[in-house]
């Protein structure tokens, strides 16, 4: 089975939201993702999502990705988010 980094998966965020702050922790398979983007206003949760999701899906079919925590905002829930340590 393949492994990934946290940068990896940074780099292939990056490429599909080149605007986002992104923050990934964890290791080994299992990641939390923190994305704040501007294209996520007016989506709803599951949508968002699945847009995190669609750069990360040749990860989690390789099994390079076995979970993934998504946390995705949009800037004013990002600010607001981070007021108050979230």
């Amino acid at each position: 089975m393949a492994s990934i980094t946290s940068p990896q998966i940074v780099d292939l965020l990056r490429a599909a939201f080149p605007e986002a702050e992104i923050n990934v922790q964890g290791e080994g398979s299992k990641f939390d993702v923190r994305i704040v983007d501007a294209s996520f206003e007016g989506k709803r949760l599951v949508a968002r999502q699945q847009a995190v999701y669609a750069p990360l899906n040749a990860e989690i079919a390789s099994g390079a990705i076995h979970a993934v925590n998504i946390r995705a905002l949009t800037p004013e829930e990002g600010r607001k988010a981070s007021l108050f340590g979230g």
